[in-house]
């Protein structure tokens, strides 16, 4: 052999070693194991097999070791990904495409550390002074105080100069800092989470980490013994590739393929709160293939990898596929490397990943003992992170116009600069016409030039009429109200316990100005907790007996019909009268005698074991359905018939036993189509792990797999792939029998660090280090307790005690991803059809006393797009077939019936209606026999779409299609949900403050309608108009029109008789307007710009507008619509993520923590628990911030109006020099510390009326809707106002001072110093005491924060005279002067009468309606 052939096999062993020393070596740079499955790698195949022929041969021995390289002849095919796709490999070499030159992988994978912080300790300065100044008036301020430090201007204090800007900017930074702290701590909470991985594991995803020592550059190496086993680590450590273990408890970190469960069927349930906000358990599946891996070990043994899509933010779907490769046979192994293997890999299977394989970050491990995963998305790109986008930048109404008050604020700042340029320039030059200024004139540079440079120098001395620390006082004035709001105990809900929570702190002032709210219905008006109430089995209706009591629905038809019954008999206006109290008790009578048949019969028919008697907890109960299945058959069975092998249709059944054969069949329906998972209730309520009463019934158990621990108290270990830390019993976090609760027993992660063998060795050996093997240590109590799988999580932890039914034998509980199902197979157990238990595929269900394991085969899930699911069964014997039962709504289903069920449909539709009359959601069942032959063709049609790369969604929805098809119809289940509590009372506050109130739902006209009867959203005397939809754009149209033109001619009408009738007092009324309309004549009006310009001109007149059958795009179009075609500020509320378009289209969001999730409450900017507690929101704290607010800027600019043109009038007599005229420290401190405390407790405390008064007058609403409190009128008033006093008072000083017209006490005539001190003191003694005159709400507060001002600001004067200063002395000669005490009172007293005088006229005289409620209250106050 050549010397040449010698030294690369040398150099290839030497590569080898040095980048793969582990055990996974099979990533080594010497493959040739791929081939990418398109035409334009061709060329690189070409290449790949010139280079393999160049490797060492199969025979040739290295010489350190007896490793041996092979190779190979044939190469894993690479399918084409997604673009944005990934591959991620495990236990396999990299491809050389997914390689750099130097064998490094291409791609680099997001950390798995979440930061949502926005500074860290070095970038905060920068930043947050970046921020700062992007506010234009921040900058303006920062110009000034360059401006005043310049020397021409003589302003010889650089800290009162730097003072105020400073401060501002300070006081916005500690805040800044404040929150962004919150978030670190946040993020470190979520970073710093447990988790297991996977020691040993080389993840050849990410480059190898090497330690330097002195240049020289060694591998991390882990030892013998610990490979294998999984280590403790924190989430930010878990990468792309890792293995994971999980335990019962533990947060899912990352997104990651389910491999294997502590269930020997691979099912793991988690909790998705943290996700969707749902609380009901949801299983997830194991990929088949690997399902059966039980150890660290077995998943290094395991060789696959994964394509994925790109990551996208929705949380219900995921394509993906898993493809396994075969290992070496023992023949090669024996021939190859210990720690790798580069033989010939071959494809054993591609399996599909849906989402139903997916654990995602945020997801909570229920009810399993332990799960391994292997991650796929880390960091940012994990699905929660992708939903967790910013909400829209919302900026509030009054913040709005602030800017444009701000903007005449700046125009009279530049008028009043170039008034003083304008008038010294005048000035110098008509002084120098004069003789005496010729020859005794100092002044330099031409008039132009001075007049130029006093323009720069009045800047300084009328700056403050912008208000430098109005946006600070803004920012702490709205973070009280939100404080405010949080902590409402009115806003409380003690069942949830959840306060109202403000996220947008920016906006509650728009509270008080809602003029439109947008509402979703399931969940926001209703309770969103199902009560099963009807059915329909055969054109028989069962429900239908008075049992339950009415439902919200049927109130508001009854309603409805009344007031058409009303109309038609001419008792307009007059209710009947009712007596509640006798009708409940005929109610409760009624429904006590049905429950006692009831009872009997189900006795009767069965041993109820599992179905209550609580007639307080039983929404359901009807005698009928027991007759019915007792028919005329002996046979207890609940399928079919049992006396034949071959299955029967129902219409094949005898008519006699036709409905019996009906009501089976449609009940076993309901107990086998769902998702539902079961839970146990033991006697006190607790939930018990069913896998824990699964191995008692079989001893089997499935083992956990070994854990890297130590005893606890003991030191630390170092282990490369984390960072150092002191490890504890790794069962602390989980198995309370065996530690004693101590939380500094959580073992930590293992160092990152890289040691040699030896020093790692010696620590463990000196810290007693030791395997521990939980499922070897639970065998020993065996012989105590038979099947140890799950005994210490007999109750799930972090769930709530249920309330016990002890009527029945063994209580059962269901959670499903929908409420509706958990409602549905709740009530079938009642009637005797149990859904007892889910054991991977095996259905097991007891059907009125009698046990049946069905065999699951498929499940088609249900979507919004789809409406409806399916799951395909194979029924015990002696059947022994494949039924198909499908669910979904009445138009999806109806046409997926086979021909002959005409008058079976047509009945169905007249129930259906009716339940739709009544608010009821419905459902079809149906169902329909397939033979073998045909599930098999379509079963492997449904492979290859799920194995597809592109489409997949697509093609699988076609697969579907195909077996959804020609079913008989079962019936229809009718379901109610509830009006929140007092959702009624709320609407109708509302409606009387005038708000506007529409309801955005999915659900039919009729049951809108009915539910808006209901909720006191449509009155007795509304007007209904309806538009219904139509595939015909034009037909939608031309109903529109014509209804358009209806409304009008009955408008002129009603118009026309009042005009008549002026005279009479008993006229009919105008009537209200309600408008409904379903999304298919909506989708037609927002097509066009015209047709969206009607659509408003309609629904502006109408007092509620409900809109049926919308999509979340078009819940979103129309709030756009009214929000920017009718400049009202809208507000847009909702529980689900089918709200959340709606809410960030909205003025406001609001989210309602409820059953559907929690994705409308975290992209909302209040959340509340419950639909009622809107009223007090905007009722109260609405109308409380946008008063508040309001007053606060107005008093805000006021005093500093009056602040500035007290300087201006010193420039008239002082040749508009520039001079000026306030010592500086006043200059500086006037906004910041002597007047900002009484206007800031205006913004956090007065109340016009308080919330009693409120209540009892909701129309006071309307002055926020109209915006009668910040208004360009309000704003001139208190500007003028300003001008007015500052005149007052500058001038009642002049008169005194000016030109030494007041001699001092030492005998000197008085200077401008005193007049300006004089001056000063005053003007801030009237800026404090003004806010104070328009508190309406005195609290202590305000009379500390007024007099504390007034007291500072004595103290300055006399101290700063106290020191060699611009005002020593100055101090004292003011207040020691009586003239100054006299002139003072009675300048402050004339400035403000103008004040009183008005507020008096408006009380008296004529009042507002505010005026009008603080009168009566006052009055009512005074006789208690």
């Amino acid at each position: 052999m050549s010397y040449g052939r010698s030294l690369k096999d040398w150099y290839y062993q030497r590569q080898w070693f040095m980048r793969y020393p582990q055990r996974d070596g099979s990533s080594s740079s010497i493959d040739d194991h791929y081939a990418e499955d398109q035409s334009s790698r061709s060329m690189s195949l070409a290449s790949d097999h010139l280079q393999a022929a160049r490797r060492v041969d199969t025979n040739r021995s290295l010489k350190r070791g007896e490793y041996y390289l092979r190779r190979p002849t044939n190469k894993v095919r690479l399918r084409r990904i997604p673009e944005g796709g990934r591959r991620v490999f495990v236990n396999l070499p990299l491809p050389k495409t997914e390689r750099t030159a130097q064998g490094h992988p291409k791609r680099h994978y997001v950390s798995n550390r979440i930061r949502t912080s926005k500074y860290t300790l070095l970038s905060f300065v920068p930043k947050n002074l970046f921020y700062q100044f992007s506010r234009l008036a921040n900058v303006y301020f920062l110009g000034m105080a360059i401006l005043q430090m310049l020397p021409y201007f003589g302003i010889n204090s650089p800290v009162l100069t730097m003072l105020p800007i400073c401060s501002v900017l300070f006081i916005s930074a500690v805040k800044d800092a404040f929150e962004d702290y919150q978030r670190h701590v946040l993020d470190n909470k979520f970073n710093t989470q447990s988790s297991y991985t996977l020691a040993g594991y080389h993840n050849v995803n990410y480059a190898a980490k090497t330690r330097s020592w002195f240049g020289k550059h060694e591998p991390s190496v882990v030892p013998e013994e610990l490979q294998g086993k999984f280590h403790h680590s924190y989430s930010q450590d878990v990468r792309v590739g890792d293995f994971l273990l999980l335990r019962n408890g533990d947060k899912v970190p990352s997104d990651c393929v389910l491999l294997a469960s502590s269930d020997e069927t691979g099912v793991c349930y988690v909790e998705t709160k943290d996700l969707d906000g749902e609380t009901n358990l949801k299983p997830r599946q194991s990929v088949i293939d690997t399902m059966h891996i039980q150890s660290g070990q077995e998943c290094l043994d395991l060789h696959f990898y994964v394509e994925s899509e790109a990551p996208h933010p929705n949380l219900y779907q995921f394509e993906g596929t898993l493809v396994l490769l075969g290992k070496p046979t023992e023949d090669e192994e024996a021939h190859l490397a210990p720690r790798a293997s580069t033989s010939n890999w071959e494809e054993k299977k591609k399996t599909p990943i849906t989402i139903d394989n997916m654990l995602l970050r945020g997801h909570i491990i229920r009810n399993t003992r332990w799960i391994i995963a292997n991650v796929v998305f880390t960091g940012t790109d994990t699905k929660i992170m992708l939903n967790s986008g910013e909400t829209p930048t919302k900026r509030s109404e009054i913040e709005k116009e602030l800017n444009e008050e701000i903007f005449v604020a700046f125009i009279c700042l530049f008028l009043l600069c170039l008034l003083c340029a304008v008038g010294n320039g005048l000035t110098i030059a008509a002084q120098r016409r004069t003789l005496a200024a010729q020859t005794f004139d100092d002044v330099s540079g031409s008039p132009a030039w001075n007049g130029f440079l006093t323009f720069w120098a009045s800047l300084i001395i009328f700056q403050n009429i912008i208000p430098i620390s109005l946006y600070v006082s803004i920012e702490f004035v709205k973070t009280m109200q939100a404080f405010f709001i949080y902590n409402d105990l009115d806003m409380f809900d003690e069942e949830s316990g959840a306060f109202c929570i403000p996220r947008s702190w920016n906006l509650s002032d728009d509270l008080g100005q809602v003029q439109y709210i947008f509402s979703d219905k399931t969940g926001t008006l209703t309770r969103n907790v199902m009560e099963f109430r009807k059915c329909t089995i055969g054109g028989k209706v069962y429900g239908d007996n008075g049992f339950s009591p009415e439902s919200e629905g049927a109130r508001g038809a009854r309603l409805r019909q009344e007031r058409e019954t009303a109309e038609t008999n001419g008792d307009f206006g007059q209710e009947k009268v009712r007596d509640p109290e006798a009708e409940e008790q005929q109610f409760l009578a009624q429904r006590k005698a049905i429950f006692e048949e009831y009872k009997t019969l189900i006795h009767s028919q069965f041993d109820p074991k599992y179905s209550s008697l609580d007639i307080d907890k039983l929404t359901f109960a009807d005698p009928e359905v027991f007759k019915d299945l007792n028919g005329d058959s002996d046979e207890k069975t609940g399928i079919m018939t049992i006396d034949e092998r071959e299955p029967l249709t129902i219409s094949q059944v005898p008519p006699k036993n036709r409905q019996q054969q009906a009501v089976k069949e449609f009940f076993t329906a309901i107990s086998l189509c769902h998702t539902a998972v079961v839970e146990r209730i033991d006697k006190h309520g607790n939930v018990i792990d069913d896998s824990l009463a699964d191995d008692l019934e079989d001893g089997t158990t499935k083992p956990e797999p070994d854990i890297i621990s130590h005893e606890k108290g003991h030191g630390s270990f170092l282990k490369s792939g984390s960072k150092t830390s002191t490890v504890s019993d790794s069962l602390a976090s989980s198995n309370p029998s065996m530690t004693d609760g101590d939380s500094s027993s959580r073992p930590t992660p293992v160092s990152s660090s890289a040691t040699k063998r030896s020093r790692f060795r010696q620590v463990l050996h000196n810290q007693k280090l030791r395997i521990t093997n939980r499922s070897s240590k639970l065998s020993l109590r065996r012989s105590d307790r038979r099947g140890s799988r799950g005994t210490e999580f007999d109750a799930v932890p972090g769930q709530k005690a249920r309330k016990v039914d002890t009527t029945v034998e063994e209580q059962l509980a269901y959670k499903s991803e929908s409420p509706d199902e958990s409602a549905l197979v709740t009530a079938v157990k009642d009637v005797g059809f149990t859904f007892l238990k889910r054991k991977g595929n095996i259905l097991t269900i007891d059907i009125l006393g009698h046990l049946y394991d069905y065999e699951l085969l498929n499940v088609i899930e249900f979507n919004s797009t789809r409406k409806r699911m399916s799951v395909i069964v194979r029924r015990p014997e002696p059947w022994n077939d494949i039924i198909v039962y499908c669910k979904g709504a009445d138009n999806v289903m109806i046409e997926r019936l086979r021909p002959g069920q005409e008058n079976d449909v047509s009945e169905l539709s007249k129930d259906i209606e009716g339940f739709s009359n009544e608010g009821l959601r419905t459902l079809v069942f149906a169902y329909k026999s397939m033979p073998d032959e045909e599930y098999d063709v379509w079963s492997e049609k449904l492979h290859k779409a799920s194995t597809a790369t592109e489409n997949r969604a697509d093609e699988i929805d076609s697969v579907n299609e195909e077996i959804e098809k020609g079913f008989t119809l079962l019936g229809a289940t009718a379901i109610e949900d509830e009006l929140q509590h007092q959702v009624p009372e709320c609407i109708e506050a509302l409606r009387n403050s005038g708000i506007n109130v529409w309801v955005l739902t999915g659900d039919k006209v009729e049951t809108a309608i009915n539910i808006g009867y209901a909720s006191n959203l449509l009155g007795k005397d509304s007007k209904l108009w309806i538009l219904r939809g139509n595939p015909e754009s034009a037909e939608v149209l031309s109903d529109f029109e014509d209804m358009i033109a209806k409304m009008d001619r009955e408008r002129e009408e009603v118009e026309t008789e009042i005009d008549k009738n002026s005279q009479r007092r008993s006229i009919k009324p105008l009537p209200e307007y309600a408008f409904v309309v379903d999304g298919l004549a909506l989708k037609h009006l927002l097509e066009t710009e015209e047709s969206q310009a009607r659509l408003l001109q309609v629904v502006l007149v109408c007092k509620s507008v409900v809109c049926c059958r919308v999509s979340p795009l078009q819940k979103a179009l129309v709030v756009e619509l009214v929000r920017r075609g009718q400049g009202a500020v809208t507000l847009a509320v909702g529980d689900g993520a089918n709200d959340v378009s709606m809410i960030q289209a909205a003025n406001i969001g609001v989210g309602i923590s409820g059953q559907e999730g929690a994705q409308a409450s975290m992209s909302a900017d209040y959340a509340i628990a419950q639909f009622r507690f809107l009223k007090k929101l905007l009722v109260v704290q609405g109308h409380w911030s946008y008063d508040r607010i309001s007053e606060m800027i107005l008093n805000f600019f006021y005093k500093n109006v009056v602040w500035v043109f007290g300087a201006l009038w010193f420039q008239i007599f002082s040749g508009f020099s520039a001079n000026i005229f306030y010592d500086y420290s006043f200059l500086q401190l006037y906004n910041l510390i002597f007047t900002v405390a009484p206007t800031c407790v205006i913004g956090c405390t007065d109340q016009d009326i308080t919330k009693n008064y409120l209540f009892r007058y909701p129309d006071t609403y309307e002055i926020g809707i109209r915006k009668k409190l910040y208004t360009k009128r309000r704003f001139w008033f208190f500007f003028l106002e300003g001008i007015y006093q500052s005149c007052v008072i500058y001038f009642a000083f002049h008169l005194l001072y000016f030109d030494g017209a007041l001699p001092l006490q030492n005998g000197l005539a008085s200077s401008y110093l005193e007049l300006s001190c004089a001056v000063a003191i005053t003007i801030i003694t009237v800026a404090n005491l003004e806010p104070g005159f328009n508190t309406r709400y005195w609290t202590w507060w305000q009379f500390f924060c007024i007099g504390l001002e007034i007291v500072l600001m004595v103290i300055w004067v006399l101290a700063y005279s106290s020191f060699p200063t611009s005002m020593q002395d100055i101090g004292f000669i003011v207040f020691g002067n009586p003239n100054f005490w006299l002139t003072a009172v009675l300048s402050i007293i004339v400035a403000m009468a103008p004040r009183y005088i008005i507020t008096y006229y408006h009380s008296w005289i004529r009042p507002n309606k505010i005026t009008m409620v603080r009168q009566i209250e006052k009055s009512e106050k005074h006789r208690r």
